[in-house]
């Protein structure tokens, strides 16, 4: 039976929460951003427990948990066992995959993980290792065991000027030795130590369209093969939409928290609980904190996030300005200003100015000028009802989540209602 809630109350703006449990990783790959620095700091269990509790109460959609690598986390069996407080948000773990043991295996499959991520960069060593330090055979060994444990697999590979034009060999690659279901391409951001090798890594804005030339190229073939090719970088990067990757309604929850800016929270190792409307990686424009789960129950947070969110006080870069200091885009990019803009300098000199805009919701989001194939959508969730939520944005636009893909397929609430009759009574629980 589809999860489907008709209350606006029950489902929220905050449609991610995304918690970094641990600040440390046993790599130092070149585009990372932790920060100054990796220093051992972890968020204890029993608070990741109660922020996935408050995100389930909240109606959030997906829970993901990350780091630095996660798995390095001293108590990371009772962080795997807090997933079993989800029943409707889907969580996702995100690992680099080269610690996994026998144990970690039979833990990770226990879960109640919705979906498990890690990192390819290229199909050679020499491709994967142009960032992430040369060690493909041992994170192949951990795909596999991670493929091995009956969660779906995403695939997350940085696309940067050493590995762009070959990154499909790694898609096809995946297809063929059904290693995933999905792989999802992402620019390197201007955030924490990847400032220091942004002038070898950043895609410019010819390459940024060469990955989404190559991503529409071969869309269709890896679907039919099984797996899902995006680029989530292509829309915040240039502004276009990617329309033949999405022609219809349905994007990753990864691209729309990208274009939506009141979808997504985040909370620290330390705690600290931010808002990300106005930042990217580990920066921020201003102060996105509004708290720290040591201090405040996450629920209140959440629900201060909502507020704010609804009165329309937080305010979003526009795209343009954003993608100019995320990617160092457009003749106006700066990565001194840029410096200065997010305090990573010790110059006197004031940040710049950045006019903030209000937030663009998801019911003013380009993909409803989309067609909408109302019996297709039916079918699919006809055809795998367990894997859906259906919920009611405070905006009365209607958002079908794939759990298991985390993908969203954005409606009109009257084109909500033709799905619902494709669909029949029968398989809609109120």
């Amino acid at each position: 039976m589809l999860d489907f809630n008709p209350d606006p109350q029950i489902g929220g703006r905050v449609l991610r929460l995304v918690i970094d449990a641990v600040n440390e990783c046993n790599l130092r790959c070149t585009y990372c951003h932790p920060g100054e620095v990796w220093k051992r700091q972890q968020l204890p269990a029993r608070r990741v427990a109660a922020a996935i509790e408050a995100a389930e109460a909240a109606g959030v959609l997906e829970v993901v948990l990350t780091g630095g690598e996660i798995t390095l986390h001293e108590d990371f069996g009772a962080v795997l066992d807090a997933t079993n407080l989800l029943q409707r948000a889907a969580s996702t773990l995100i690992t680099n995959a080269t610690r996994l043991t026998a144990d970690t295996a039979e833990q990770l499959a226990r879960s109640n993980l919705t979906r498990i991520c890690t990192s390819v960069d290229g199909v050679t060593n020499e491709l994967h290792g142009s960032a992430r330090g040369k060690n493909l055979p041992k994170v192949l060994d951990g795909l596999r065991t991670l493929n091995g444990t009956g969660k779906p697999i995403t695939v997350i590979t940085v696309v940067h000027q050493r590995n762009w034009e070959r990154v499909v060999e790694l898609s096809y690659f995946l297809a063929e030795h059904g290693l995933a279901s999905q792989h999802h391409l992402c620019a390197p951001s201007f955030s924490g130590q990847a400032r220091a090798h942004y002038p070898e890594l950043r895609l410019r804005e010819h390459e940024f369209h060469g990955v989404q030339e190559i991503v529409d190229t071969n869309h269709r073939d890896l679907a039919a093969a099984g797996l899902y090719l995006t680029f989530n970088s292509f829309w915040p990067a240039t502004g276009l939409t990617p329309l033949a990757v999405n022609p219809s309604r349905t994007m990753t929850l990864q691209q729309l928290s990208e274009q939506v800016k009141d979808t997504l929270c985040n909370i620290r190792p330390s705690g600290e609980f931010r808002l990300q409307a106005a930042t990217w990686g580990r920066e921020m424009v201003g102060n996105a904190a509004l708290g720290s789960v040591s201090d405040a129950p996450v629920a209140d947070l959440l629900s201060r996030a909502e507020a704010i969110l609804a009165e329309g006080s937080a305010r979003q870069m526009p795209r343009e300005v954003e993608a100019r200091h995320k990617f160092q885009l457009g003749t106006a990019a700066n990565s001194t200003t840029t410096d200065l803009l997010i305090g990573r300098t010790d110059t006197p000199e004031p940040a710049p100015d950045v006019d903030l805009i209000p937030i663009r919701s998801v019911n003013d989001h380009w993909i409803l000028n989309n067609p909408i194939d109302v019996e297709a959508v039916a079918a699919q969730l006809r055809s795998r009802p367990n894997d859906h939520r259906v919920v009611r944005h405070p905006s009365e636009t209607i958002l079908l989540f794939d759990r298991s893909r985390s993908l969203v397929t954005v409606l009109r609430a009257t084109e909500w209602e033709q799905v619902a009759t494709a669909i029949g009574p029968e398989a809609v629980t109120a």
